[in-house]
């Protein structure tokens, strides 16, 4: 294995004097502003580290249904084995380091959702990709190391909360697009990872989920199995997308990573697991119309035009959806459909 130069994971690692630059302090303030975990979670969070009983953290995460959904469904991961209907029992079978991680996780849903002009990226995009990757980097895991796989998942929605964070410090500052880590470093005197690294430390992640978030796009496989899994997965949906230079690495990352090219291109084309449900039993055949079209890109008024009814009742099956899915809103129907393997 190639020997890794040591890297600066602060927000900061400038030249002086660059044109057009922020200020790494203002990045800095962002970051801590941005990325600030909810009331609930701050507090389930300040229970773990105290050594509080489960049942009291059960009953902090209670107090947010859409967390409580969160920490039910990865505890119930087939992943897992036989299925936990308590949070006191989902919580001890996720443990405390995965506990952490998910709820981070879920913070950072609202900053994933925003459009991007830095990255001319639309509302939902950055989301979407996220998923994608977290998908990616949970089944890529699977091949590698099963029990890592929702540990993997995780570190794969996070993986690019440093574009989040870089693009509103920047936003209304008459910024060009940037479509590279090396034109992050001249604008700002930094780059997405080197934040997202840096507020992951701050949140006291776990070293896998931090070098995840850290070398992403670096040239050299990462050492662990959620980092690579993520360095992998992002290049696999990067190559889905039809990128000419992630086609061209994907066999010999594929290689590196010890993963068979043949299963990887599976996943590429769609191919489910056995255990992974086509679709979900209790949404019904135009519920899952609208999640598919709405997944595809679609808003809310096309959807309606292309099943020829009205906005309402397009919304009308969302609500339904939602309900069915213990959700709270689209773009969390839309990860977990994507993370089933629904659309």
């Amino acid at each position: 294995m190639t020997a890794r130069p040591a890297t600066s994971t602060s927000p900061s690692a400038s030249s002086p004097g660059a044109a057009r630059r922020l200020d790494a302090r203002a990045i800095a303030d962002a970051a801590e502003r941005l990325a600030a975990p909810s009331t609930v979670v701050s507090g389930v969070l300040e229970l773990v580290g105290g050594g509080a009983a489960v049942r009291a953290i059960a009953g902090r995460v209670a107090q947010s249904p859409e967390i409580a959904a969160h920490v039910l469904r990865m505890a119930n991961s087939a992943l897992y084995g036989e299925p936990v209907d308590t949070l006191d029992r989902a919580i001890v079978r996720i443990g405390e380091k995965h506990l952490r991680a998910l709820l981070l996780a879920a913070s950072t849903y609202r900053l994933l959702e925003a459009d991007l002009p830095l990255y001319r990226l639309p509302r939902l995009a950055l989301l979407r990709h996220s998923g994608d990757v977290a998908t990616a980097a949970q089944r890529i895991a699977s091949l590698i190391e099963p029990a890592r796989a929702p540990h993997a998942y995780l570190a794969g929605l996070m993986h690019d909360l440093g574009k989040a964070i870089l693009a509103e410090a920047a936003r209304g500052g008459a910024y060009p697009p940037v479509t590279s880590l090396a034109e992050e470093r001249a604008q700002f005197g930094t780059d997405h990872a080197r934040v997202g690294t840096w507020i992951a430390k701050r949140w006291s992640l776990s070293n896998d989920i931090v070098e995840a978030m850290q070398f992403h796009h670096d040239p050299v496989v990462p050492d662990g199995v959620i980092a690579r899994s993520v360095w992998l997965g992002d290049t696999l949906v990067h190559a889905g997308l039809g990128e000419a230079d992630a086609i061209g690495r994907l066999p010999l990352a594929a290689e590196a990573c010890g993963v068979d090219l043949a299963r990887l291109e599976g996943l590429l084309t769609g191919a489910q697991d056995a255990e992974t449900p086509a679709t979900p039993a209790q949404l019904t055949d135009r519920e899952m119309q609208v999640l598919r079209l709405l997944a595809g890109g679609s808003a809310a008024k096309q959807v309606a035009a292309q099943l020829g009814c009205s906005v309402s009742t397009v919304h009308n099956h969302l609500h339904h959806v939602y309900r069915k899915l213990n959700v709270t809103g689209q773009s969390q129907a839309l990860l977990m459909a994507r993370e089933m393997g629904w659309v």
